[in-house]
């Protein structure tokens, strides 16, 4: 979904989920799709991934048709797709021959693994820009397909899910189904060195799901944060914790004094002034205060409290220019305090007007400008509306930045 709603310039200087060069060494990928928080807006897709895939960010893309979900309550632990053709794409291509999952088609439906060496392609089996596509039924019928040549059938027991291996070995498919092989001739060898991954299904009715998701080997290194990055937390200010906590390693909430003692599970504190800084700081001394400021506040004569563990700023509706000016005056102006950027995730006042699309937008040029100040270690965000599902997006991808080792160890 990134690679369509982005500029090919605001997704190179974002660092985040673009089709670009191979540098990295591949390793394994896993994702076991436990544990993301199933929300109203981004349906748990790019949740929790560290956690999910043991190492590693790698985020999906919806790329065709309809719904998504990850770990939904009525689908625990799975990634489930419903529509007429549905499919989402991993956002980092496999560099090995073999990818495996456990697949369960609807019943008057279909699940499919497409590969391809584009990173533009919706991801339908029988698309001309892919090459090779499976397709699974639930009563065991097997498909595959490549442009331009005839498709090839075959048949398993039927069961409720299949476990899937696909190995490609020159010209010709391994192909395990629960247990059952066969070696199908190609018609046209598929290169292994550089193919995109589309999980796909196929149902107006009923969900298709995928679990155990493996791949031998992937290459992640255009979702890695930038070599020698400070970026390490991605917070929220003022969310509910449960809601955010797949995507969110510092939980703040802005408090007075007399409301602190209630509230001393919270990860921190953001502080507006030298006094309430010193009086939680005093009464907390584990917990982490930052004391937040409005921009124009930064100017040649700032200083922060001695007992802020670290200083943040907010310029509502700024652009690259007067942000990277502002971020620069406050790592001369508090060295060696932890630097932190407040984007909003919410239109704010002078600019309430913004939309759904301008705030996405703010997510990754923020993560841009933060990636060029080692003083800045990370962001605090603040909940979005009810609507804005594409800013809700940005959120999480940018965490999976953030807070996920996209170095996937093998």
């Amino acid at each position: 979904m990134i690679t369509r709603l982005l500029t090919v310039a605001a997704l190179v200087a974002a660092s985040v989920a673009v089709p670009g060069g191979a540098l990295a060494a591949p390793a394994p990928f896993r994702d076991n799709f436990d544990g993301a928080v199933h929300s109203p807006l981004t349906h748990g897709l790019n949740d929790n991934l560290k956690q999910r895939q043991g190492t590693g960010a790698v985020t999906y893309s919806r790329v065709a048709g309809g719904s998504v979900h990850v770990n939904d309550p009525r689908r625990p632990g799975t990634l489930s797709m419903r529509g007429a053709t549905t499919a989402v794409r991993l956002d980092a291509p496999s560099t090995g021959p073999a990818i495996s999952a456990k697949l369960t088609p609807a019943a008057d439906g279909w699940s499919s693994i497409v590969l391809a060496r584009s990173a533009n392609s919706t991801g339908h089996p029988s698309n001309q820009d892919i090459d090779l596509g499976f397709v699974l039924r639930a009563n065991g019928s097997v498909e595959i397909s490549q442009p331009g040549k005839p498709v090839v059938s075959s048949s398993v027991k039927s069961r409720g899910s299949f476990g899937v291996t696909l190995k490609l070995s020159g010209s010709a498919l391994d192909l395990t189904i629960n247990g059952e092989h066969r070696r199908i001739a190609l018609g046209t060898e598929v290169p292994t060195g550089r193919l995109w991954v589309y999980l796909g299904a196929g149902s107006p009715t009923t969900a298709g799901l995928v679990d155990d998701l493996k791949i031998e080997a992937l290459n992640s290194d255009d979702l890695r944060k930038s070599p020698g990055s400070s970026l390490r937390y991605y917070g929220y200010l003022g969310a509910h914790p449960a809601a955010v906590r797949g995507h969110s390693n510092l939980n703040l909430i802005e408090v007075g004094d007399s409301q602190a003692e209630q509230l001393g599970g919270v990860d921190g504190f953001v502080v507006r002034d030298g006094d309430t800084a010193r009086q939680i700081k005093k009464r907390f001394p584990g917990k982490k205060v930052v004391f937040v400021v409005a921009g124009p506040a930064v100017d040649d004569t700032f200083q922060a409290p001695a007992e802020a563990d670290g200083v943040g700023f907010h310029e509502y509706c700024a652009g690259y220019e007067a942000l990277e000016a502002r971020m620069a005056k406050l790592a001369e102006r508090v060295p060696g305090k932890e630097l932190f950027l407040l984007t909003e995730g919410s239109p704010q006042a002078p600019c309430a007007d913004r939309t759904d699309a301008d705030l996405e937008s703010t997510q990754y040029l923020h993560l841009a400008l933060a990636q060029q100040y080692p003083a800045f270690v990370g962001f605090l965000v603040t909940p979005v509306p009810a609507t804005f599902a594409r800013t809700a997006e940005a959120q999480e991808r940018v965490a999976a930045l953030v807070l996920g080792d996209a170095r996937l160890s093998g």
